[in-house]
């Protein structure tokens, strides 16, 4: 029994040493999400510095109380020294130490993080090669919805739909008042799945159709919280194609774990070939359903300045 319980802490003892060899980032992670996006470095770098500069200061303070417990432990012949500790070298000595902690980390965050909101996530981009993506989350599911061959969204408030029209495809859309506005039934729509191309800007706009959620793309470094009342929109950019994963990273109900979902990210041949497989095989007259309420948007796109 000895030898097992041996060999697997030098087992362990192995395997974290292994984590030194990877870099500074097998220091901090056992076998971090693979960044796959364009600006995803930017907050692993912001990460990583955290790490570093709290480990360094952790350390310090490790060694200090290391050194005070010998220097100051109990021993024949001495006798302990009581200090207010209000004299000005004191003082001195705190304020320095706070000022040095204060702006090795929260001035160099807030610097860096900022710098990475305005050099990019903040920048959202624009023009035809963006992809826009419409997201739904409910519990405990993800709904997507592209833009047709009109390359607008359905109309904002299903409401103003006749039910008999949704479902015929061949008739033109009206309101309420007879106006006509685009045909929503282009509309592609699909639930725990999302496909986008490589090398191509995709804004996401999101709005849940009950409690809170949040759309989180582990390798991609991007989360966004979707608050009932509220559009929420983001972007990002892969840069490399497989499957990823779409996770929900708020406490959303009792079955919350459930609630996963993939992102397909494939070249600009493949996607386009999925495009118009869903044009001629995909939803249309199932995404409408005022019953379970699935695909009541209930927003209209807006551009994000």
């Amino acid at each position: 029994m000895r030898r097992i319980i041996t060999r697997n802490w030098i087992s362990g003892i192995t395997k974290k040493l292994q984590w030194f060899k990877r870099g500074a980032w097998g220091i901090w992670f056992i076998d971090p999400p693979k960044d796959v996006s364009l600006d995803g470095h930017r907050i692993d770098s912001v990460i990583q510095y955290t790490d570093t500069v709290i480990t360094i200061y952790f350390g310090i303070v490790v060694l200090a109380l290391i050194y005070f417990i010998f220097k100051y432990r109990t021993r024949p012949g001495h006798k302990a020294v009581y200090d207010k500790g209000n004299s000005k070298k004191h003082v001195a000595i705190s304020v320095a130490m706070g000022l040095l902690v204060f702006f090795s980390i929260d001035v160099v965050i807030e610097t860096m993080s900022f710098r990475d909101l305005k050099e990019a996530f903040w920048k959202f981009p624009k023009g035809d090669d963006v992809v826009r993506i419409e997201v739904m989350p409910q519990q405990f599911a993800w709904n997507f919805r592209y833009p047709g061959d009109d390359d607008r969204f359905g109309p904002e408030s299903f409401s103003d739909i006749n039910s008999d029209e949704v479902f015929d495809e061949d008739e033109s859309f009206t309101d309420a008042n007879g106006n006509g506005f685009w045909d929503p039934s282009d509309d592609i729509v699909l639930m725990n799945e999302m496909h986008i191309p490589v090398n191509r800007p995709v804004v996401i706009q999101i709005a849940p159709y009950d409690v809170i959620h949040s759309f989180f793309l582990p390798n991609f470094r991007v989360k966004i919280d979707a608050t009932p009342g509220m559009v929420n929109a983001m972007w990002f950019q892969a840069k490399e194609t497989g499957v990823f994963e779409i996770a929900c990273a708020e406490l959303c109900g009792n079955s919350h774990y459930k609630m996963k979902g993939k992102l397909v990210v494939e070249s600009e041949e493949d996607y386009n070939k999925w495009l118009q497989g869903q044009e001629i095989e995909g939803p249309r007259d199932d995404w409408y359903d005022p019953d379970y309420g699935l695909l009541h948007w209930g927003w209209e796109w807006k551009e994000v300045i």
